[in-house]
């Protein structure tokens, strides 16, 4: 599975969640990462696609409104998190995983800018794009490409 509904807070969906990417940072540890200029947390921008998850994309495709996206940086790599309607849906990423990460001008909004995450698990590719400010997008493709290694 590539994606989790975690709105309900079921432990039993964290642990899968978790046994992808890590576990949290200690509460200490994310202090200290943030205090080193390595925040747990990144901006947060709009979702304008998800490619190779299906299932969220069809519930996303029904909506007449962008949804946001930001990110967590965990102890092996990071969990994107989205909102589709009431629920919450966590898309956990393991360092390694990531083949790339490229910011560009936007193709839709002019004076916006995109972030494309690509990553594969298991032979199966996935692409996100994001849209934000320029400023945003400098500041998200930082902080993805601290959070992650990219593949070579």
């Amino acid at each position: 599975m590539m994606h989790w509904n975690v709105t309900y807070n079921d432990p039993n969906r964290w642990n899968e969640v978790h046994a992808i990417c890590g576990p949290r940072w200690p509460w200490l540890d994310g202090i200290r990462q943030s205090l080193k200029g390595n925040p747990l947390g990144s901006p947060k921008m709009d979702l304008i696609a998800t490619e190779g998850l299906a299932e969220l994309e069809t519930m996303r495709n029904d909506l007449t409104h962008r949804t946001g996206v930001n990110f967590l940086r965990t102890t092996n790599g990071v969990v994107a998190f989205t909102k589709v309607r009431l629920e919450v849906y966590a898309i956990p990423i393991r360092c390694g995983e990531v083949l790339e990460v490229i910011d560009e001008p936007s193709h839709d909004s002019p004076g916006k800018a995109e972030v494309r995450i690509t990553f594969s698990r298991g032979g199966h590719l996935v692409a996100m794009r994001m849209e934000g400010s320029q400023s945003a997008t400098n500041r998200m493709t930082q902080w993805l490409k601290k959070g992650v290694a990219v593949a070579s």
